[in-house]
């Protein structure tokens, strides 16, 4: 016997508990069901009563009939009768052995612990990604509980998360998670499957390589390239690669392009530069060739590039020889990006002889390029090679300046650099690119000594959240790896942030210019600035007590700019206000918004528990 039916009928009175028996009465659904069990009824008993039930309680409310809800409780306890007399409860399939799974993942996380990151990868919204970071370095995940969220995360819409989760929570998990995330895995899935199947290949690959393959031959073309690029260091595969090198589709040919590139072997390397020469694709692996290839595919592209280079044109003469050249020539340098050898070495040395001719052919990333690769190298040749080509253009005084650093020392950096600004005062041009050089030189000198970034937990907010913040190179750093000298150069420069950096006790003036700078800052001052003269005051000794009253001094002043934040630093210089300050502090807070106005709030409770 079919159940159907009687299934459909089950699903109403399911209905009617929820709604109400007295709903019963007159219901267009039990109505459209009547029918087909009075004309059942005719042939089975059963059907006929089931019917009479259906009727009762369609016409409930009259004298002689049960109340709605006794009847409604009848014709369930008749009509579940009859569904357990016909259903079925055997299990389809034959039996055998339940999966075992070698995980060693524990559930000694307190729930406390777990509420949070479950909340974080079921739900949407911001801060979620930070409380995943935290709970992986805690090591939280290490929880059984977890292992299905950490799987889902693969899918989820912030993509970093996402990301996250298969470049480290699920690898942590070590090989048996390949297993586990293959009872899942459907090859014909979109971004979500494809970072499932990269876990797959990173925790185990060598362990599944018949579902890579098939993947690869099978799967979405999204599936196919993730699975294509799995099989680089497998030799066995090496044919397959070279045919999937030639398909039709641009993202197959490229993720064969990157296997070949890691597998090594000499099949191909050849097929690579034959590719390469063909240049139909040559731009596409240009940027696969960057991350890593066979050194006979460096060597030969290395020949290749020489060649290019002394075949173009001496003059621009005519532009599109020229632009034709050098969009041959570009892919050369984007595929030995990452190369190292003697003979590249010696191209970009003649490159740099060559300087004025690929110059006047507009080839200034040309310059550039062998500028890097000579700054990376820093060897005493390829020192002076950057001392000379900086003389020629200050644009390449940073390349100049990293490839020295280190190399040699503090003292004769600083004769190389600020040694040769000329103290002669100079007019017209000659004055025009010694500050040009000087400006250059004091961001270059900044880029390494200030504004290195640090995390700190935020104490005005009781969840315990982390921030980042700057900070400058320590005293202690800038003693060990800097001339002294470098401060009074500062001053003269009026290089306000260097001076903070290397500003020391005891040095005559520091104190004055950074008072000085102050006092002008505060007529319209940036809180960055701010907070770098204070840091400054502190290296110079000033005591802290006047320190203290000049920020506070600062906070006073009308010229407040929507700040959303104070620095780490000017807060903990909040926290040591005497509390004397109380009222000045509680006059300045109405003024600010946003985060910076909860600090204030914070600073003024604990300046009135100290009174």
């Amino acid at each position: 016997m079919s159940t159907a039916l009687l299934q459909e009928l089950h699903q109403e009175y399911r209905r009617l508990y929820i709604a109400g028996s007295e709903l019963a009465a007159g219901d267009f659904r039990l109505k459209r069901l009547l029918p087909q069990f009075q004309q059942l009824g005719e042939r089975s008993p059963v059907f006929k009563k089931l019917g009479e039930g259906i009727t009762a309680l369609i016409e409930a409310g009259s004298p002689d009939s049960l109340a709605p809800g006794i009847q409604l409780q009848e014709n369930t306890l008749l009509l579940e009768s009859v569904l357990y007399t016909q259903g079925t409860t055997s299990v389809e399939g034959t039996p055998g052995p339940l999966p075992v799974r070698k995980f060693t993942l524990q559930t000694n996380q307190t729930y406390r612990k777990l509420a949070p990151v479950i909340e974080a990868l079921t739900t949407t919204g911001s801060g979620r990604y930070e409380i995943v970071l935290d709970a992986y370095k805690e090591g939280v995940f290490q929880d059984l509980r977890l292992l299905p969220l950490a799987v889902s995360a693969l899918n989820d819409p912030y993509s970093e998360l996402a990301e996250y989760a298969k470049n480290h929570i699920l690898p942590s998990y070590g090989p048996e998670i390949a297993g586990y995330l293959l009872e899942s895995f459907n090859p014909a899935g979109g971004r979500s499957e494809v970072r499932k199947l990269e876990v797959i290949a990173q925790a185990g690959a060598s362990s599944h390589l018949d579902v890579i393959v098939q993947a690869a031959e099978n799967g979405s073309d999204e599936i196919r390239a993730a699975a294509i690029k799995c099989l680089g260091e497998y030799e066995e595969y090496t044919g397959l690669l070279l045919e999937w090198s030639a398909d039709k589709k641009k993202i197959i040919r490229e993720a064969a392009y990157t296997a070949l590139a890691a597998g090594g072997s000499a099949q191909g390397a050849e097929r690579l530069i034959e590719v390469f020469l063909q240049k139909k694709d040559r731009e596409m692996l240009a940027a696969v060739l960057a991350y890593g290839a066979p050194a006979a595919v460096y060597a030969r592209l290395t020949a290749l590039f020489m060649d290019e280079l002394t075949a173009a044109p001496e003059t621009n003469a005519d532009k599109k020889i020229t632009e034709k050249a050098w969009d041959e020539l570009a892919p050369f340098m984007a595929a030995l990006r990452q190369a190292k050898s003697a003979e590249l070495d010696a191209i970009y040395s003649y490159v740099l002889k060559e300087y004025n001719r690929y110059t006047s052919l507009g080839w200034i990333h040309l310059i550039d390029h062998a500028a890097r690769y000579k700054q990376e190298s820093a060897d005493n040749a390829a020192l002076e090679e950057l001392a000379e080509l900086a003389q020629r253009s200050v644009r390449y005084l940073p390349n100049y300046f990293h490839a020295a650093k280190g190399r040699v020392s503090p003292q004769e950096m600083f004769d190389r650099f600020a040694g040769t600004l000329t103290e002669t005062k100079l007019i017209g041009q000659a004055a025009k690119q010694a500050a040009q050089r000087a400006q250059l030189l004091i961001h270059t000198i900044e880029e390494q000594v200030v504004d290195l970034y640090w995390d700190y937990e935020v104490r005005w907010d009781a969840s315990g959240v982390r921030q980042y913040n700057k900070r400058i190179l320590s005293a202690e750093e800038v003693a060990a790896e800097w001339d002294p000298r470098w401060l009074e150069w500062s001053i003269k420069q009026d290089a306000m942030n260097l001076a903070c950096v290397f500003a020391r006790p005891g040095h005559r003036g520091v104190q004055e210019y950074l008072r000085g700078k102050l006092e002008g800052t505060l007529k319209r001052y940036t809180y960055e600035r701010l907070t770098n003269i204070f840091k400054g005051l502190e290296r110079a000794e000033l005591p802290e007590a006047e320190r203290l009253e000049l920020l506070i001094s600062a906070l006073e002043e009308n010229n407040v700019r929507n700040l959303y934040t104070f620095d780490h630093y000017l807060f903990e210089m909040m926290e040591r206000f005497p509390a004397s300050y109380v009222d000045r502090v509680k006059e300045i807070a109405p003024r600010f918004k946003y985060e910076s106005k909860r600090q204030l709030e914070y600073i003024l409770d604990q300046l009135v528990s100290k009174q």
